[in-house]
């Protein structure tokens, strides 16, 4: 998105004077991302299969209507198999946590003469400083499992620039 602000000469507010011209001619743009959680696969921390990959045999949903980082799923809906079999859990039955982000700018250029300007610009990354949280630990008899201790994106980064165009 991008947006020009309505202030200064020709636009809808301060129209004149010198907060004018400090306040018109910028512009706010912005980068929204949204998006659902992605499909992971519950396994087991120690397999029953001498050594061959090993899944859980799923007795429940798994599903916790209160999700949260240190209580992601329901560990008590898979179980290991019996030895030397595989489980019935199939690939990508629970989903990680949803994410969303704001990247924010402003910009303004100043003319310095005829063919020089002075661009000034501002930029908010993670502008409202969201965690995005990372998959869960999806190993039964781990003991981190269904706790989520990463984030996938940085903290709010903030940034000036200045920029000149001749």
């Amino acid at each position: 998105v991008t947006y020009e602000l309505p202030f200064g000469a020709g636009r809808q507010w301060l129209q004149s004077g010198f907060v004018s011209k400090l306040a018109g001619g910028w512009e706010a743009d912005a980068i929204t991302t949204f998006a659902s959680g992605l499909p992971f696969t519950v396994t087991l921390n120690s397999g029953v299969n001498n050594g061959a990959p090993s899944w859980p045999n799923r007795i429940k949903s798994g599903v916790l209507s209160n999700a949260s980082p240190s209580d992601w799923f329901d560990l008590t809906a898979f179980v290991a198999p019996r030895a030397n079999t595989y489980g019935n859990s199939a690939r990508g039955v629970l989903y990680g946590p949803t994410t969303a982000n704001w990247d924010l700018s402003f910009q303004r250029q100043f003319k310095v003469v005829e063919r020089l300007a002075l661009k000034f610009r501002f930029d908010a990354f993670n502008a409202f400083n969201t965690p995005n949280f990372a998959e869960p630990n999806a190993a039964i008899g781990s003991s981190s499992a269904g706790k989520i201790t990463n984030t996938i994106n940085d903290n709010r980064d903030l940034q000036v620039s200045t920029t000149f165009v001749f």
